[in-house]
């Protein structure tokens, strides 16, 4: 007896080489796709890091260029130290050391902002320059401006 074996040319499924194409396809794609997230996650980082600096920056900005004007007696104790007093005679002091700002008011010291470099020069022209800078990678923000204590034109 014979048999015959009948063939089909609709056969379901994929052959080896379908499917060995798809999943280097699909390797691809998804080498690729990792690729993008990791740039994405390291620019992220990068520009926070940034961010956090431009915020430091700029908060010992507002704390020192608002009693700067508010004082009525400056002192420029040394290159990273000022001595302010206000009008009603109380006594600040803000320094630099390590890296932190730091506020010296009455009994307590409370740390203001983390910068690279903090400099105070006091003009013989009634004003106090400021520069306050701090480094990020492949950068350097810097603030320099120039306060005048408007309390010691209250006499």
């Amino acid at each position: 007896m014979l048999r015959t074996v009948a063939t089909t040319k609709n056969s379901k499924g994929f052959t080896l080489i379908e499917i060995i194409v798809s999943l280097g396809l699909l390797s691809l794609i998804l080498t690729a796709t990792f690729a993008m997230v990791s740039i994405a996650e390291k620019a992220y980082k990068r520009e926070d890091f940034r961010l956090y600096a431009q915020q430091n920056v700029r908060q010992a900005f507002l704390w020192l260029s608002s009693a700067l004007r508010q004082a009525r007696i400056v002192e420029v104790i040394s290159e990273n130290e000022i001595k302010i007093t206000t009008a009603a005679g109380e006594q600040i002091i803000f320094y630099f050391q390590n890296g932190v700002l730091y506020r010296k008011r009455n009994a307590g010291t409370n740390p203001i902002a983390e910068l690279s470099d903090l400099k105070f020069i006091q003009s013989t022209n009634d004003y106090i320059e400021m520069l306050l800078s701090v480094s990020v990678p492949f950068e350097k923000l810097t603030i320099k401006t120039k306060v005048t204590p408007f309390g010691t034109w209250i006499k």
